[in-house]
């Protein structure tokens, strides 16, 4: 039937109907910071309106990850070889990719995935069944439980060059296993070296309960099932923070 349903819509030119992607602004560029070595702040926090508020981006001087779900921060950086998780909005990002999102849909199945690649294409292949334009960017959550996942928060140190090949050198990196985990992200087929890396159509922050942090999705390997949430303008159902940190209920 899907197949009939797509040949019928090619021949003919009837082009799919989209539920609209919630707009997405970005202030700053990947390939900036990684390329030129532009670590300047670009937009502060306190200026964004925070209700409904989802971005994700690096703080400036590259001292720190920034995840905001429904207005509520998530400010990473490390303190003498520790995670500390700031919730205020005194901070500035050197790169924020942000969209305003009300309502989320949630999509439930049963999956394993073995690499972020293997998730870049389920996210693409939900949406895209679930009325979300893939053409245009837009956000996306999702929680599972994973089985070995990696993610890393950068602590660049003044004074030093920074290049695409030194900057790994100071992202402090964390590794979780046998957990229930949060991702937050935003796909884009168009916008890599600008809010998504040079090699992938989507960054994606992790969120952990225990203790509580963000940070940059390195690796990750999930097993059973995995619930997807996309912008839905049509659904009264509201996905709050506190409702999707309730990890140990998954």
């Amino acid at each position: 039937m899907k197949r009939l349903l797509s040949y019928v819509l090619v021949v003919f030119g009837i082009s799919p109907i989209f539920a609209q992607n919630p707009e997405v602004k970005s202030a700053g560029e990947l390939r900036k910071i990684m390329h030129d070595a532009d670590l300047s702040a670009k937009i502060r926090l306190d200026t964004l309106h925070r209700e409904n508020l989802f971005a994700i981006g690096v703080v400036d001087s590259l001292r720190g990850e920034i995840s905001i779900v429904n207005g509520k921060a998530l400010i990473s950086s490390i303190k003498e070889t520790f995670v500390r998780t700031d919730t205020t909005f005194k901070h500035e990002a050197a790169m924020l990719v942000y969209a305003y999102v009300k309502n989320w849909k949630t999509i439930t199945i049963e999956q394993d995935l073995n690499n972020s690649e293997e998730l870049e294409l389920l996210i693409k292949r939900l949406a895209s069944e679930n009325g979300i334009d893939v053409t245009k960017p837009f956000p996306f959550m999702a929680k599972t439980w994973v089985k070995n996942l990696s993610f890393h928060v950068i602590n660049w140190q003044s004074g030093m060059i920074h290049t695409a090949d030194t900057h790994k050198q100071f992202a402090h990196e964390l590794w979780h296993s046998a957990e229930v985990v949060m991702l937050a992200g935003f796909y884009s087929e168009n916008h890599q070296g600008i809010f998504t890396p040079h090699s992938s159509k989507m960054h994606v922050h992790t969120i952990t309960s225990d203790p509580l942090t963000s940070g940059h999705l390195e690796t990750i390997e999930t097993f059973g099932k995995i619930s997807v949430y996309f912008p839905d303008n049509n659904n009264t159902s509201k996905i709050t923070t506190v409702e999707a940190m309730k990890l140990e209920e998954y």
